[in-house]
């Protein structure tokens, strides 16, 4: 991973938790109709996060990326 692609990510990963923190803002800013929304991002972390996990323990991925030409 050369230099810029680490900054891209950094940049994106800065602009996620931005969007995120807003996003919490508004949803506590209404109150009583925003914990609809507040479900909805509880499920979406706890599947990014199973995702996630299941391709850091996949090691059939990993023998793909590295040994197969593309």
């Amino acid at each position: 991973m050369d230099g810029f692609e680490k900054i891209g990510y950094a940049c994106l990963g800065l602009l996620a938790l931005v969007y995120l923190g807003a996003l919490l803002v508004g949803v506590f800013a209404a109150f009583p109709f925003g914990l609809l929304g507040l479900i909805g991002l509880i499920g979406i972390g706890a599947l990014f996060i199973k995702v996630l996990g299941e391709r850091l323990r996949n090691k059939e991925d990993d023998y793909y990326s590295d040994n197969v030409d593309q």
